[in-house]
């Protein structure tokens, strides 16, 4: 049989792996996203490259997409290469993922 002390010990490392396993599983369940930045990044699908937009816990799939400030110049985004590519009257940038704030976006201050 099991001594007292070897019993305390087996039940200290179950407890200890029991707690560890659940605050794991419960920070992979809420993960901290920040519901006002926008993350534009290119994936491949089964129907060829793809824009994913993820907006907090919002995540969209498409070809292209156009988005203009109120008094700017309009602006593309696909997916070129494996990168996101955004084109505008003024530049061209591509990067393999690209973040812009919300309020950025629409303008707000």
């Amino acid at each position: 049989m099991f001594h007292s002390k070897e019993t305390f010990y087996l039940v200290l490392i179950l407890a200890g792996l029991i707690l560890f396993s659940s605050s794991e599983n419960n920070q992979a369940a809420k993960p901290q996203v920040d519901p006002t930045q926008v993350i534009l990044r290119s994936i491949q699908t089964a129907e060829g490259p793809q824009l994913e937009i993820r907006i907090g816990h919002l995540v969209c799939k498409t070809d292209q997409l156009t988005f203009q400030r109120e008094e700017g110049p309009e602006s593309t985004v696909q997916p070129v290469g494996g990168k996101v590519q955004v084109k505008s009257e003024r530049q061209c940038i591509s990067s393999a993922q690209v973040k812009f704030s919300l309020p950025w976006l629409t303008g707000e201050r």
